[in-house]
């Protein structure tokens, strides 16, 4: 799921903020599937 949503942000269709704020439990999946993809540009938020 994850690597599905980390798709669906590079693809536009949802911002990494709305995902995350939706699915805090997916964020580290995320983070990871858009670091491999070469986009961490569109990491967002901060922990903490």
């Amino acid at each position: 799921m994850a690597a599905y949503m980390g798709q669906r942000i590079i693809d536009g269709v949802y911002t990494y903020d709305y995902v995350i704020s939706k699915r805090p439990d997916l964020q580290q999946g995320i983070d990871n599937y858009l670091i491999s993809e070469g986009r961490q540009d569109l990491i967002t938020t901060t922990e903490g």
